[in-house]
C-alpha cells in the first residue's frame, strides 16, 4: 500500500544533523550515539517479587550468534540508582540474569551477577551501555509489569527499540516470584522465533493496493512516515481472509499444502459453488524426507477431491492437476484419521510408467501426459506458491502453505505460536497482474475451464515465455516472470547491472547464480576478476540461509573472499576481494526468503525483488516459479524493515 512518502531532502538533512542515522530521543539529549543492538534489556521485575517488593532482577539477551563479553559494560539508570558495572558473558542467543542484593532473589534460577540499588515504580530511565560507553539499548518507562501479581515487563521483540510503549507485555507465564521468565523465552515470544504480537497498520483493499505481510519482526524505526510494515503477521489468516472473499474463483498453485483451516476454506469455497482449480507438486514418495508429508498432503488432496459429500464427481469438488500423478494413499488408519472412506475403489487403478518406473496404485490426481500411460516423474518442482482470487487480487510470496512453514510444529499451530520459517507474502488488487498469473496458471493446467487437460498441460522446461512483463499497478512499474521460460533471474542480472546505483541488500535460501553474483561484485569493488577490485562505495549487505552458508557452489563463498572446496563451468568461484558485510541468517528455523532490495530508501528507483523463486539453475530453468519486480519506494521501504531485523538478529550493523 502506497502511503505518505517523507521528502529525500527532508531525509538528507536528518540523516547529516544525525551523523548518518536517526538516534532515539533520549540518546541525542545526553549526546550519545546509539550503537547496533548486540544485547538488549530483555525483561524487568521492577516490582520485586511475591516474596518481597526488594527482591528485584533484570535479564539481558544476546541477539547475537556469538558469545558476547560485558566486561566493561553498563547499566545505568538515569538517577542514578542501580549503576552496575557488568561482568563475565552472554552465551549467543542466550540470557544473562541479573538479581538484586543476593543470588536467593530467585531461588530456582542461579544469577549471571548480583548488583545493589533499588529501581522506583515509576518513570525509570535504563541505559545498557557498551565498554566503550555507547548506548547499547535504552528502556525509558515502565511499559508493562503489574505490581499486584508481580508480573514483570517483558520484552516482545529484540529487533525493536524498547522505548517503543508496543514492543512490552506483561509476562504470563509463573515462576515462584510471580509471574516471569527468568533465563528463559519471554511469555510472548516463542522460543527462538523473534516474534510477538502481530502488527498489521498497512493494508488497503483499493484497486492498485499492494499489500505486504512479513511472519518475523520488522524494525519499523527505519520506517518512512505512515509506512511501519505489517510484522509478526498469521500468514494463513491473511490467506483465509482472501480465499473467503472469492465469489467465482480461485486458481491455487501450491508446491505443498498441509495446513486444515485452508483445506477446510477450500473445501467450503468449492461447495459454495466457487470454481476451485489446484496445481499441486508431486514430491517423489520415496524421498525419505518427503515420505511422511507427502502421504498428509496427498491426504488432505483426496478430501479436496471429494468435497464435501466425500463423493468424487459431484458439484462440491475442487479440481487438481499435477506435474507428476498423484496415488491414493492406502493406509486404511491413516484414511479413518482423515475422514476418508475405507474404500477408493472409485478412483481408477493404474499401471503407469511415472519417470522411468513402473506405477501401479489407484490415481486420483492426473500429472502432465508424457505418452500414452506413461508421465513426467516428480523430480522437478512445481514450486509456485499463488493464489488468483477472482480474477483481481494475486497472492504470493515464499511462505510454503505447510505447518512448518508458519508454525514450526503442529503444537505451536495449536497455540498459535508463529515459530515457523522466515517468510513474505505480497498480495495485489490487480486484475492486469491477475490475468497474467492466470495465463501462466493454464499453461500448465491445460484449459481454460475447471477440467484440467494433462495432455495438453505443459510444465518445467516444457513450457514458453508467453506473458507479458511489465504493467503499471497503481501507479508503479512492476515486472513479472515466471520459470522457467522467462529467465528471470536473468533480468534480475540485468537490473543489478544496469540499474542499480546506491545499494543492495539481500536475503537468499539458495543463491548459486554466478553471472548475478559477478554482477554485484563489479558493483561493489570495480572488478569481475577473481580476488581482485577496490571498494566503489556502493553498499552491499545480505543473509544467507543456514543451511547453504558453507556449501560451495553458494554465493555466500565468494562473497565473503573464501575459496571454495570444489568449483564447476557454472560455479568458478570468483572470489571478492574485499568480502561484503554478509553473514549466515541466525533464525529459529530456515531463511526462506528470496529478496532482493536495490537502491533502498534513495531518490534511484527503489526496487524489492520478491517471489518464489531462489538464484540458480533450477530455480530459473527448471522448476515453475514466479517472481515480482517492485519500483515502489514505499513497498521497497516495508521490506528494508524487515531486513533490517534479519540483518541485526544475524549480526550485522545498521546504520
Amino acid at each position: 500500500m502506497r502511503t505518505k512518502k517523507i521528502s529525500l531532502s527532508i531525509i538528507s538533512i536528518l540523516f547529516l544533523l544525525t551523523g548518518g542515522f536517526i538516534q532515539p530521543q533520549e540518546s541525542m539529549d545526553k549526546g550519545v550515539a546509539a550503537a547496533p543492538q548486540s544485547a538488549v534489556i530483555n525483561e524487568v521485575a521492577w516490582m520485586g517479587t511475591t516474596g518481597s517488593y526488594n527482591n528485584e532482577w533484570m535479564e539481558l539477551s544476546n541477539t547475537t550468534s556469538s558469545d558476547l563479553s560485558l566486561e566493561g559494560w553498563t547499566i545505568e539508570a538515569q538517577d542514578g540508582s542501580p549503576s552496575i558495572a557488568l561482568s563475565g558473558s552472554v552465551p549467543a542467543q542466550g540470557y544473562f540474569l541479573l538479581e538484586r542484593t543476593s543470588d536467593d532473589t530467585i531461588s530456582t534460577v542461579a544469577a549471571d551477577q548480583v548488583y545493589t540499588g533499588s529501581l522506583g515504580n515509576s518513570n525509570e530511565v535504563l541505559y545498557l551501555k557498551d565498554a566503550s560507553g555507547s548506548v547499547i539499548d535504552e528502556v525509558n518507562s515502565w511499559y508493562a509489569g503489574d505490581n499486584t501479581t508481580k508480573a514483570t515487563m517483558e520484552r516482545n521483540d529484540r529487533s525493536i527499540s524498547g522505548t517503543d510503549p508496543a514492543n512490552w507485555s506483561t509476562s504470563t507465564a509463573s515462576y515462584e516470584g510471580g509471574f516471569g521468565t527468568p533465563k528463559v523465552a519471554n511469555s510472548a515470544v516463542p522460543s527462538g522465533s523473534g516474534s510477538g504480537s502481530e502488527s498489521l497498520t498497512n493494508v488497503s483493499e483499493a484497486p492498485g493496493a499492494i499489500n505486504v505481510y512479513f511472519n518475523k519482526s520488522a524494525s519499523t524505526q527505519y520506517a518512512m512516515q505512515g509506512n511501519e510494515a505489517n510484522y509478526n503477521v498469521n500468514l494463513e489468516d491473511r490467506l483465509i481472509e482472501r480465499l473467503n472473499e472469492a465469489t467465482t474463483s480461485i486458481d491455487f498453485a501450491t508446491y505443498e499444502i498441509n495446513l486444515p483451516r485452508v483445506v477446510d476454506t477450500l473445501m467450503a469455497k468449492a461447495a459454495q459453488g466457487v470454481d476451485v482449480r489446484i496445481l499441486a507438486d508431486a514430491k517423489d514418495g520415496s524421498d525419505p524426507h518427503y515420505a511422511e508429508r507427502y502421504e498428509t498432503m496427498r491426504l488432505y488432496l483426496e478430501k479436496l477431491v471429494r468435497g464435501q459429500d466425500g463423493i468424487v464427481g459431484s458439484a462440491d469438488d475442487a479440481h487438481i492437476l499435477s506435474d507428476s500423478p498423484m496415488f491414493v494413499v492406502e493406509d486404511a488408519v491413516k484414511r479413518a484419521a482423515y475422514d476418508l472412506p475405507a474404500s477408493f475403489s472409485d478412483f481408477p487403478q493404474r499401471n503407469v510408467t511415472v519417470g522411468s518406473t513402473a506405477t501401479t496404485g489407484y490415481m486420483f490426481v492426473e500429472g502432465e501426459w508424457k505418452e500414452t500411460d506413461s508421465y513426467y516423474s516428480p523430480g522437478n518442482q512445481m514450486h509456485n506458491k499463488f493464489a488468483v482470487v477472482d480474477g483481481k487480487w494475486v497472492f504470493t510470496g515464499s511462505w510454503n502453505f505447510t505447518v512448518t512453514g508458519l508454525y514450526g510444529s503442529e503444537e505451536n499451530m495449536n497455540q498459535g505460536i508463529l515459530d515457523g520459517n522466515q517468510q513474505h507474502v505480497v498480495e495485489v488488487h490487480s486484475p492486469e497482474l491477475a490475468s497474467i498469473y492466470k495465463t501462466e496458471f493454464e499453461e500448465m493446467w491445460g484449459s481454460g475451464s475447471t477440467t484440467p487437460n494433462h495432455k495438453v498441460s505443459n510444465f518445467s522446461t516444457r513450457k514458453v515465455d508467453n506473458t507479458p512483463h511489465t504493467l503499471t499497478i497503481g501507479g508503479d512499474t512492476v515486472e513479472v516472470y515466471f520459470s522457467s521460460g522467462d529467465d528471470a533471474v536473468g533480468r534480475m542480472t540485468e537490473l543489478v547491472k544496469t540499474e542499480a546505483d546506491e545499494n543492495a541488500y539481500f536475503t537468499i535460501f539458495a543463491w548459486s547464480d554466478q553471472a548475478l553474483v559477478d554482477e554485484l561484485k563489479n558493483k561493489w569493488e570495480g572488478s569481475y576478476v577473481d580476488n581482485q577490485g577496490t571498494l566503489t562505495g556502493f553498499d552491499v549487505k545480505g543473509l544467507y540461509d543456514a543451511s547453504f552458508w558453507n556449501q560451495w557452489w553458494s554465493a555466500s563463498i565468494e562473497m565473503t573472499g573464501r575459496t571454495a572446496t570444489q568449483t564447476s563451468t557454472n560455479n568458478p568461484n570468483t572470489r571478492w576481494a574485499n568480502p561484503a558485510p554478509v553473514y549466515k541468517a541466525n533464525e529459529s528455523r530456515k531463511l526462506h526468503a528470496k529478496t532482493m532490495l536495490i537502491d533502498a530508501d534513495t531518490n534511484s528507483d527503489p526496487t524489492v525483488i520478491v517471489g518464489s523463486t531462489n538464484w540458480s539453475e533450477n530455480g530459473n530453468n527448471v522448476n515453475d516459479e514466479n517472481m515480482l519486480i517492485i519500483h515502489d519506494d514505499a513497498i521497497t521501504n516495508q521490506f528494508l524493515q524487515e531486513f533490517n531485523a534479519r540483518y541485526v538478529n544475524a549480526g550485522g550493523v545498521v546504520q
